[in-house]
């Protein structure tokens, strides 16, 4: 695995925020299907790093996920499914709890998937802010996972909910 931490962006209305600390390289985006895809898909990218003589390190590739999180699975797909968000997504689509995208943010890192997503929502940003701040977040963080503070308050609109562990 080229890189060690987990990163997190947003993209809220159309506006690309890294949430996380990381080393310096070229964010690239990449949609795909399912995670093996994806996993390809990164490894296309830093092998064409290396061709050009760059360290595969030169490049940090966030792979987009559609997201819908709610207090619950059952509440997230209810929501969800009431939504005006397209049928087929344009990339991975998670609905649910915010520690099952906790998880799978992490396996993403840990499968060498990409270096971090992107995290995109179809409905209410303020609802999923706090969500994301009051749940995910925390959780990552728990895990190792390092924020800007400044760019957390400044997106979501709230600092990271502290944790049981904290």
């Amino acid at each position: 695995m080229s890189h060690k931490h987990t990163r997190v962006a947003v993209e809220f209305d159309a506006v690309w925020t890294e949430l996380t600390v990381a080393p310096d390289a070229e964010p690239i985006r990449i949609q795909a299907s399912d995670l093996r895809e994806a996993q390809q898909h990164t490894a296309r990218l830093r092998a064409e790093a290396v061709e050009r003589g760059e360290s595969a390190d030169s490049t940090a590739v966030f792979l987009d996920l559609e997201i819908h999180i709610a207090a619950d699975a059952r509440t997230a797909r209810r929501e969800f499914a009431g939504l005006d968000a397209p049928t087929s997504p344009s990339s991975i689509r998670y609905v649910g709890t915010p520690a099952g995208l906790a998880s799978l943010i992490s396996d993403v890192t840990a499968a060498d998937v990409a270096d971090g997503v992107t995290l995109q929502v179809h409905d209410d940003v303020a609802r999923q802010s706090t969500f994301l701040s009051s749940g995910v977040l925390p959780l990552l963080g728990s895990r190792g996972t390092r924020f800007d503070i400044d760019a957390v308050d400044e997106v979501l609109g709230a600092p990271i909910a502290p944790t049981l562990a904290s």
